[in-house]
């Protein structure tokens, strides 16, 4: 069971309004897209949404005072757009409430007019790289060629797992124009737990082009050079402690 706590109202808001989500993954991928928005455009609460789905702690914030967990939705307003911005600090802890809660939200998105959905997410690749690819899946190739056009991949076959994936199923059940877009993530960034501040700005950089939000990445950029130096440093260090190990000693280099 969920429950909307709304700060601001938002039902027959006037603006194009479109919502962007991302709740932690692999590489923290969607979460820091979503966070990096919020900061940068100084979006504010409006909603949460709290229920039974999460695990059970009391979160306690720098000023001392505490909440329970809850997703967070943000209101960022330009001048002929406005974003609504989804996140939470951790995702429901099954797959029956991550359900649930996607079920929720593209019902509640669907009844505030939301003109499209965005959920960001991570692609995960066993390449290294620093030029990465971004994918794109939704409800309709209508809403996915916006993305394709502007050099997005059409995701083919697998699955993608977790609410960030879920939400635009759900979307797609209540008519809700949605896309699930990902960015491209090592693989050794995500089982050794880094956050991948690179496939997040290459999702905000496709946001620029769809949407002309005119979003600087550049603080991203340096932040995902750093951690792939770091991730790349580590790697080579374990390949050269190898050395004189036959075939079958050698491990992979990756942590699971």
């Amino acid at each position: 069971m969920w429950f909307y706590k709304e700060i601001n109202k938002l039902m027959h808001y006037k603006k194009n309004l479109v919502a962007i989500s991302g709740f932690p993954g692999m590489g923290l991928v969607g979460k820091t897209v979503v966070d990096y928005l919020k900061h940068y455009f100084k979006a504010k609460p409006v909603a949460k949404i709290y229920g039974y789905g999460f695990p059970a702690h009391l979160v306690s914030y720098d000023d001392g005072s505490a909440d329970i967990l809850h997703v967070e939705i943000s209101l960022a307003e330009m001048d002929d757009l406005a974003i609504l911005i989804i996140t939470s600090d951790v995702q429901p802890i099954n797959d029956r409430n991550q359900h649930s809660l996607g079920k929720y939200l593209a019902k509640k998105l669907r009844e505030i007019g939301i003109q499209e959905l965005i959920a960001a997410a991570a692609y995960v690749s066993d390449t290294t790289s620093h030029s990465r690819n971004v994918y794109v899946v939704g409800t309709e190739s209508r809403v996915i060629n916006k993305y394709v056009e502007k050099g997005a991949i059409p995701l083919s076959g697998g699955f993608v797992s977790g609410l960030n994936g879920i939400i635009v199923g759900w979307a797609k059940f209540y008519n809700l124009n949605a896309v699930c877009i990902l960015g491209e993530t090592w693989r050794s960034i995500v089982e050794m737990n880094y956050v991948d501040y690179t496939a997040a700005k290459i999702i905000i950089d496709l946001l620029n082009k769809v949407w002309n939000l005119n979003i600087d990445t550049a603080e991203l950029d340096q932040q995902g050079l750093t951690v792939e130096t770091q991730i790349k440093g580590i790697i080579d260090q374990y390949m050269r402690s190898l050395k004189g190990e036959t075939p079958q000693e050698r491990r992979p280099y990756y942590i699971t």
